[in-house]
């Protein structure tokens, strides 16, 4: 884009293994964006697709000048195409929206309308979700956890459809974060926001990306990455194991000197060790986590390896 036609509008979207939805994407995009009446861009970043995805991109590319493309080396997850968008966004309102056209793209004026002077993010919520039962629920209880982690005046939006002024993206740089759940992030943040209600459609090609595994890692992602509550409940069960042990000591000397009775120790003893042999693994277990992000911090290796890009 020229430096007399600079972009306004920008439109993020990561892709993994959407080539049969990509064409239909593309063009109600198109004709989404024709309508701005300002100069925008969509960027495409494909994070390691295997099934012809960035080929279909480039076919799509030569009809329409206003996208732009970026292939990674292998799949490093969505939040890093969602970062690499970013970075290589130009807009001075950068919009959020995944590729299989769940929350579609007509609903994207309304974030547009959303913005004022005072607000620096517009963030969604489905009217009605069409999700299977499980990604629905999955979704709901990791919401609701993140709640009761950070508490009522954390405003936690973990939806992927969003929009921005260009400035939250420079904040969101600022972090040096080795771990990017950009949802979390934005919300911690806590820069002025609005929530709007939009549409949400079922999925009619490909299928979801996440799996039952994938809701367990975002939920130990969140857990660890932005919280040190695992810390503190190391801490909570050493002091309680610590008063579990004095409790048993003080009964079994109740039971010796005053009621005369000597209770068999090996019972009592093997279940006293059973459960502080407990604590002490999970403990280790949960140190070992903050010590791997510390070393992967250390290493610091980039968040993504691009092989193309295509302007």
């Amino acid at each position: 884009m020229g430096k007399n036609n600079p972009v306004e509008i920008s439109l993020v979207i990561p892709v993994f293994n959407e080539a049969a939805i990509l064409p239909e994407l593309v063009a109600r995009l198109r004709a989404v964006c024709s309508g701005f009446g300002k100069p925008y861009e969509i960027i495409f970043v494909d994070d390691g697709s295997d099934d012809g995805s960035f080929e279909t991109l480039k076919e799509l590319k030569r009809q329409d000048p206003q996208l732009r493309l970026l292939k990674f080396t292998r799949n490093f997850g969505q939040q890093a195409a969602v970062l690499a968008g970013f970075r290589l966004s130009l807009g001075e309102i950068v919009i959020q929206l995944d590729s299989d056209l769940q929350h579609p793209p007509e609903e994207i004026p309304k974030l547009l309308e959303a913005f004022t002077d005072e607000v620096d993010m517009v963030t969604t919520r489905p009217e009605k979700r069409q999700d299977g039962l499980l990604r629905t629920s999955g979704s709901r209880y990791l919401h609701a956890f993140g709640q009761l982690l950070f508490g009522r005046a954390f405003k936690l939006n973990l939806s992927s459809f969003r929009a921005m002024r260009h400035s939250v993206i420079e904040k969101v740089e600022a972090c040096r974060d080795r771990s990017r759940y950009m949802a979390v992030l934005m919300s911690w943040m806590g820069v002025p926001s609005v929530e709007i209600q939009v549409e949400h459609h079922s999925r009619q090609k490909g299928h979801t990306k996440y799996s039952v595994l994938n809701l367990i890692q975002l939920t130990w992602d969140l857990i660890t990455g932005y919280s040190n509550f695992p810390l503190r409940v190391v801490t909570y069960m050493g002091l309680f194991g610590a008063m579990v042990g004095f409790s048993v000591m003080l009964f079994l000397l109740f039971q010796r000197i005053v009621q005369g009775v000597l209770i068999e120790g090996f019972i009592v003893l093997s279940a006293v060790f059973a459960f502080f042999a407990g604590v002490q693994l999970l403990s280790i277990g949960f140190l070992g986590e903050y010590l791997g992000r510390i070393h992967t911090q250390l290493q610091n290796r980039p968040d993504y390896i691009i092989e193309k890009e295509i302007d």
